[in-house]
């Protein structure tokens, strides 16, 4: 009996040494990395241009703007290679710079259509354009993006690099999905502060389309749908949050939109099952300074893209960022 007992307690050790040494850092691996979404990878496959919504369009001067720059810069902490397009306004003297960020699997080839909106509405007079590539994606070097939080460092990295290029000290920052979660965190987190603080850089504004708004409800019906125990999530979240500093309980947009002053223009759809509208509804409940957009039945990041809706979206990005 004795040795029974012992036996099971080895076989449930084992098991527990397992999951702790194995389960839970494949579940933080899934969260935090995935694989880097090259111009190659996007532009060899019809499918995959299609869902970008580029086509033959492939840089700034297919869509007007024969003048881009393709600049390197490091991102902000750890010294990894990143690759953007800058497109100079149209005007004299414009001091303000409207930084594009993408999403999770993806790259700056898929913000890319956004130029057409830019062009049209004549937001060129009034901002420079900066679209990069953050770590993991398209020309950039590849590494782990922990839903945003490192993003965020190349977003605020993007805007020391203009400052120290362009002379540029004011932002608005458009991120679309987990491009949108990290330009959020890069106007709340106290280490990013301090550092435009110093620096003198100023956002002034966020656009977030079909943001994900909550990275943990969002994380844990992800997991649910492939069949991931409650539990065993949990688990795998708390190592995730060491690697983000304990700072995964802020990355959702009841405290992130809540502490900050900032006008915030919200695009999203009911039709999102990646970031559910839900989620983001309940998110930013309350807020005045939060401009809500809701369109019906679109999927995810492909609101601009559906005819009925291209019109709408590209007035309501015009006015807002035409706001004084």
């Amino acid at each position: 009996m004795k040795k029974g007992l012992l036996i099971i307690a080895g076989i449930v050790g084992v098991l527990v040494l397992l999951f702790y040494q194995v389960v839970v850092p494949l579940f933080v691996e899934m969260i935090t990395n995935y694989d880097r979404f090259t111009f190659e990878y996007v532009t060899e496959n019809e499918e995959r241009l299609a869902d970008f919504g580029i086509y033959e369009k492939r840089n700034p001067a297919d869509y007007g703007f024969p003048s881009y720059e393709t600049v390197d810069f490091k991102s902000l902490q750890d010294d990894l290679n990143l690759n953007a397009w800058f497109i100079p306004a149209s005007a004299p003297s414009v001091n303000k710079t409207l930084i594009i960020a993408h999403g999770r699997t993806s790259n700056r080839l898929k913000t890319l259509k956004y130029l057409e909106l830019i062009k049209d509405k004549g937001l060129d007079s009034l901002y420079h354009v900066l679209i990069p590539d953050l770590r993991n994606s398209g020309k950039s070097d590849i590494s782990s993006t922990a839903l945003g939080y490192e993003f965020a460092e190349d977003i605020v990295g993007s805007m020391q690099f203009i400052h120290q290029k362009y002379g540029q000290t004011e932002f608005v920052l458009w991120g679309f999905s987990m491009g949108a979660m990290a330009s959020a965190i890069a106007v709340n987190r106290p280490d990013l502060i301090a550092f435009q603080q110093e620096k003198g850089l100023k956002v002034n504004q966020l656009i977030l389309a079909s943001p994900l708004a909550n990275a943990f409800e969002t994380s844990r019906l992800a997991a649910a749908d492939m069949g991931i125990p409650d539990f065993m999530f949990k688990e795998a979240w708390k190592s995730f949050d060491d690697e983000v500093n304990d700072y995964s309980k802020f990355m959702r947009f009841s405290h992130l939109l809540k502490n900050t002053s900032l006008p915030a223009l919200l695009l999203f759809s009911d039709g999102d099952k990646t970031t559910p509208s839900w989620i983001l509804e309940a998110e930013m409940e309350g807020m005045m300074h939060v401009y809500p957009v809701l369109f019906k039945n679109a999927e995810h990041v492909q609101i601009y893209t559906n005819e009925e809706y291209k019109e709408r979206y590209a007035d309501r990005v015009n006015q807002f960022l035409r706001m004084e």
